[in-house]
């Protein structure tokens, strides 16, 4: 169930662009929040405060989605959703930043690794910042294809594009810290860096 979830929030800018061809985008906004309740409704419990802090982005995300769509239905209420995501994540990604405790990716390297050298806390801080451009980046230009309501244009950008380049990014920066760390043991591509990486993770 939660991988179809998250295939279906990966698909959601193909989604959009196929449900507008039959649907107007008030009645399929009005879809998409009546389906959010529904999967609260038949999974309720009694959500610890942790959980609260990480449901809340996201409820409040289709709230404002289905809401302005409703309002004046016009499917560039749809469209913001892929910029507001990416706000969030630059929210989530910057105030590890500024709030005084340790990065992102520092946190979830330490998952793996607890007692990580001062070179790789400082190279963590150095990926939280080039995450942090990336999401910013990103939520520009769905920002802008939102707003110009071009449905190939946002679709193909936001269901396509940004995925590919989020995953050449981040095999990008996996390259790089297993060159430099050599911290690639257990992985599918072990076999290949052994032998790229056969010198070793640098000092």
């Amino acid at each position: 169930m939660r991988i179809l979830r998250a295939l279906l929030t990966l698909a959601y800018p193909l989604l959009v662009y196929a449900g507008l061809e039959w649907l107007e985008p008030r009645v399929l906004a009005l879809g998409l929040g009546a389906v959010f309740v529904l999967r609260s409704v038949t999974r309720w419990r009694q959500p610890s405060l942790g959980e609260l802090r990480r449901l809340a982005p996201p409820a409040l995300l289709l709230a404002a989605v289905v809401g302005l769509t409703a309002l004046w239905n016009d499917p560039r209420g749809l469209f913001l959703a892929p910029a507001l995501a990416n706000g969030a994540l630059l929210l989530a990604f910057g105030r590890t930043l500024l709030g005084g405790g340790p990065p992102l990716v520092e946190t979830l390297a330490r998952l793996q690794v607890p007692d990580l050298p001062p070179d790789e806390v400082r190279y963590c801080r150095g990926v939280t910042w080039m995450w942090c451009a990336f999401f910013a980046a990103n939520a520009g230009v769905a920002l802008l294809l939102a707003l110009g309501g071009d449905r190939e244009a946002w679709a193909l950008y936001n269901g396509v594009i940004a995925y590919a380049l989020l995953g050449l990014l981040f095999a990008v920066e996996f390259t790089v810290r297993s060159w430099r760390f050599g911290r690639y043991g257990g992985t599918l591509v072990e076999p290949l860096f052994r032998r790229l990486f056969s010198r070793g993770p640098i000092a």
